[in-house]
């Protein structure tokens, strides 16, 4: 090779080398990229995002305070105003104040198929409640009055005004006669929990009724006073009580793609009962306690049988892992059998209910509902409705 070629050679070479050195840089680079956008930070987005609440006491302290409402946090409070209620007649298979049941009137309920078909609870009745998910803090309360339609007893007079205020969340009382098991659903959350589908195909509680997404929902027990007139007479110290504050779930769209559609307004429904064992009762005669209980709901409900409508067990996909084994059945029969109490039933629909959530300082309205019969015929929901 001359050396004409040999210089342009080494100028080839060097030229190369220089491609290579720029391409290798830029590849480095590439690669190197993802990492420093990726890597952990220092205090991180974890941390730079934490709720003001107590909860959080691992944040850093440098970190930027962000208050964001968690459906599921225990900081967040849902609260509840109701009006415009109805003394709801559609008890369900238990038809309870249906022939045969414990209250066969016939001629006072003129239809039992939708939850907007009922007798009116007097026109100033109200529902106001507080519901905080797990009641760490014992902030669940509620307060709810209504007129009763109806005469059974010295306790529930036609006419009169009574109030009922939640006691305690609790699933069985002292004064139980025969404890039953509490609900899985229920004991994670002590009684008081948020958005959870209730009823329905999702055999929570009941399986023959509209399904509901529950905003908000408890179990306990509660105080019923007549205040007519200013009386304010215990009638019903300790009895079973359940609410929710709830819409019906438009179920052919969950199914379909897991979205929660309301089919109605928000409502706020609540029950609160005793049937009292070894108790002459007027029609009836004196019912053991299995059968006091065995309205709510009847022993061939299959909620009582039935875990939630999934093939179990359930692998968790990768990359995460685990696996959840068939849970019992969600539904259990309600403890609303106590013999020291009066017999007491009441399935109160407030129609028009507005719904706020809140975490410490912050508020927002989450659910304001026009009123039922305005979005529901009477006919829109043919399903009976007792939990």
């Amino acid at each position: 090779m001359t050396k004409q070629g040999r210089e342009e050679g080494k100028k080839a070479t060097s030229k190369m080398k220089d491609r290579l050195v720029l391409t290798a840089a830029v590849v480095a680079s590439i690669f190197v990229l993802p990492i420093a956008v990726f890597s952990p930070i220092p205090g991180g987005l974890a941390t730079t995002m934490t709720m003001d609440n107590n909860q959080n006491s691992n944040a850093s302290t440098a970190s930027t305070d962000v208050s964001l409402p968690q459906p599921n946090d225990n900081g967040t409070i849902l609260k509840a105003q109701g009006s415009n209620a109805l003394f709801e007649p559609a008890a369900g298979l238990s038809n309870v104040f249906g022939p045969g049941g414990l209250f066969p009137f016939e001629d006072v309920f003129t239809c039992a198929n939708a939850l907007t078909c009922g007798v009116s609870a007097g026109d100033n009745a109200t529902f106001t409640g507080t519901f905080e998910e797990g009641n760490q803090n014992n902030l669940t309360g509620y307060t709810a009055t209504y007129t009763s339609p109806v005469t059974y007893g010295p306790h529930q007079i036609a006419g009169h005004t009574y109030k009922i205020e939640l006691t305690d969340t609790q699933w069985n009382s002292a004064e139980s006669a025969m404890p039953t098991r509490q609900p899985e659903f229920a004991r994670m959350v002590n009684d008081v929990g948020l958005n959870q589908i209730q009823h329905g195909s999702s055999l929570v509680d009941r399986s023959d009724v509209p399904q509901l997404y529950s905003h908000a929902f408890l179990y306990g027990h509660a105080k019923v006073t007549d205040i007519t007139n200013g009386n304010n007479t215990v009638v019903a110290e300790d009895v079973f009580t359940h609410v929710m504050v709830a819409h019906v779930m438009e179920e052919d769209t969950f199914y379909s793609n897991l979205k929660d559609t309301a089919a109605s307004p928000t409502m706020a429904f609540l029950f609160a009962i005793n049937i009292p064992n070894d108790t002459e009762l007027p029609g009836v005669g004196s019912l053991s306690a299995e059968e006091a209980q065995g309205f709510t709901p009847l022993p061939s409900d299959p909620s009582l049988s039935n875990s939630p409508p999934v093939k179990y067990p359930v692998q968790i996909p990768v990359p995460r892992n685990g696996t959840v084994e068939q849970p019992e059945p969600q539904s259990t029969t309600w403890p609303v059998a106590n013999p020291n109490q009066p017999l007491l039933f009441n399935f109160l629909v407030y129609q028009d209910t507005q719904v706020t959530l809140s975490n410490m300082d912050t508020q927002s309205t989450m659910t304001t509902s026009t009123s039922a019969d305005e979005s529901m015929n009477d006919g829109a929901l043919t399903g009976p409705f007792f939990p």
